[in-house]
Formats: structure tokens, sequence, C-alpha cells
């Protein structure tokens, strides 16, 4: 799966939003259970399809060491206000008031494709979350003049 691309939505009264048909459409064949969850670096939900969701965190646990208190803890934070859940017959899902208040999102709501994952950005927030044009350049010319990272 590789969700691209931006696009608008409003929010209903009780908090459900439609996802968006161009990201459906790509779960149509896959797994009908997708993943909610605050994103760690930015103001913004992320809605991981399941298998995408049960492989981060098969990554995260190989990584950590449960018996170091403090990478105990921070499972524990990263697993925390985790919804699993389908869309409903029209394709909407509801989105926990908890987990909107944390990200600032009210009514209006942006689904950015980054990949195998779908941010939800409050439409304000979202205009934030982009380097200007500028930075945007320097940081490709960076990023792809860098060796490519090892590989186990």
């Amino acid at each position: 799966m590789r969700f691209t691309g931006t696009i608008e939505a409003k929010l209903d009264a009780k908090g459900r939003v439609f996802f968006p048909s161009d990201f459906r459409r790509q779960l149509a064949e896959a797994d009908a259970r997708l993943v909610l969850k605050r994103d760690v670096y930015q103001p913004c939900l992320v809605v991981y399809p399941y298998a995408v969701w049960e492989a981060e965190v098969e990554q995260l646990r190989r990584t950590l060491n449960r018996w170091d208190p403090r990478q105990a803890m921070l499972f524990r934070q990263f697993m925390a206000d985790v919804e699993v859940f389908s869309l409903d017959a029209a394709g909407r899902f509801l989105v926990p008031r908890r987990l909107l208040q944390a990200c600032a999102i009210d009514h209006a709501v942006r689904f950015i494709g980054v990949d195998d994952r779908v941010e939800l950005w409050s439409a304000e927030q979202a205009e934030r979350a982009f380097f200007t044009p500028q930075d945007f350049a320097a940081a490709m010319e960076a990023a792809m003049a860098a060796p490519p990272p090892a590989t186990d």
C-alpha cells in the first residue's frame, strides 16, 4: 500500500469522519481493521492498516528490552491510546474526543497519505507540517547525497 495525496474532510457532530475513498480503495483487498494512534513527533493522528501496525509493533518489541524499566515505560506509552477500528458501511470512523483534543482537531481535518499510513491533521496544524520550498529543496539535496542506511 502506498497512500499519497492530501484530502480535506469534515468531522460530524459525533466526531465521525469519512475515510477518503481514494485511500479506502487500497484497503479493499487488505484486512478491514485499522489502527488509530497519536503521532510520536507531531500534533496529528496516524491511521495504520492493521498489518502495518503489527509490523511496527513487532519491530519496536524486538528493539526494546522490556526488563529495562525505562524501555518498558517507552513501550507502554507507545501502546497507550491505540484504537483498533473498522470503517462503518458508509466508510466512516469515530475519532475519540481525547485524541481530537490532543491534536487540536475540531471540525476541518486534512488526511495526508504518507506511504504505508495516513496522517490526520487539523487543517490549521497541517500548514505547519511542511518545510518552506527552500528548506525542502535543501533537505532533499542533503538526504539524496547521503549514503543509504545499512540494512540488516
